[in-house]
């Protein structure tokens, strides 16, 4: 069984030496990781809002598909498979 180191056990002190190796740094040190930190984050919140997007255009294609078989059936209603999809009529009517 690995035994965790003291700091290893309490987060606080995993922040803690987190800070202490930031603030030995040069300023221009410091300047350069913020940069770094920033591009990141910039570049993790892109990827985020991506990954949304793309879910939702598949949720959405996937009630376009199920719309278009619904409405292929012809048992149903523009207004019945509207409700079903969450689709506006006037898309459905579009398929």
């Amino acid at each position: 069984m690995k035994e965790l180191s003291f700091k290893d056990e309490i987060p606080v002190f995993m922040r803690l030496e987190k800070i202490a190796a930031y603030s030995s740094l040069t300023p221009k040190q410091q300047m350069q990781y913020n940069d770094s930190l920033n591009n990141y984050l910039a570049y993790k919140g892109q990827l985020e809002y991506q990954f949304r997007v793309g879910l939702e255009k598949g949720e959405k294609n996937v009630k376009i598909d199920i719309a278009r078989k619904l409405k292929a059936k012809g048992n149903l209603s523009i207004d019945e498979i509207a409700e079903m999809t969450g689709l506006t009529p006037d898309e459905i009517n579009n398929l």
